[in-house]
């Protein structure tokens, strides 16, 4: 036997005398749908045609496929289940994404950063300018100026410290459907 069909009507041939019900018509969609591997040089492998059948026809005698194939047909409507609900998952971020509702996770530490740099800077010229005030509040000892320009920034440096540490956020999330009326 050989281990290749040349064409998709040597397939239907194929298929028919293995007991499968069948077209040609059939055959060349599901080749041209990618349900059957063509080889590079345009010939199909009986393995792959096999595999096809098991998965995708029905015997002409409609017994029951073998234990094998039916492993394989049960795997492939997982994988189809898996696949459709990773497309589910991924248009539903981008719906959320698209209406404002998700936020990306490094644009967001991105500004979270930039606006603890205009902190610090905003708190450090304050103590710079006005540590005059400050000190007028003293008892107006200049010339411990610098010292408390010394203090406030190190205290700065402190706040600012908590502040910049990695947090966890908690993400409140609203549900995607609209909540039922309550029936009174």
């Amino acid at each position: 036997m050989t281990d290749t069909l040349p064409n998709p009507k040597a397939i239907t041939a194929y298929l028919k005398e293995a007991g499968y019900k069948v077209s040609q018509s059939t055959v060349y969609k599901h080749r041209d749908e990618g349900r059957i591997p063509v080889q590079k040089n345009g010939s199909f492998l009986v393995k792959d045609v096999d595999r096809y059948a098991a998965m995708h026809l029905k015997p002409l005698d409609g017994s029951k496929m073998n234990e094998g194939m039916e492993e394989l047909q049960k795997e492939k409507l997982q994988a189809e289940t898996k696949k459709v609900k990773a497309q589910a998952e991924h248009w539903s971020i981008k719906t959320l994404v698209e209406s404002g509702q998700y936020i990306d996770r490094e644009l967001f530490n991105r500004e979270l950063a930039a606006r603890a740099s205009i902190f610090k800077k905003d708190l450090e010229t304050f103590v710079r300018t006005q540590s005059g005030k400050m000190i007028r509040l003293v008892d107006g000892n200049a010339e411990l100026g610098p010292d408390l320009i010394n203090f406030w920034l190190e205290k700065l440096e402190i706040f600012i410290g908590r502040y910049s540490q990695p947090k966890k956020w908690q993400v409140k999330t609203a549900p995607l459907t609209e909540p039922e009326e309550e029936t009174e």
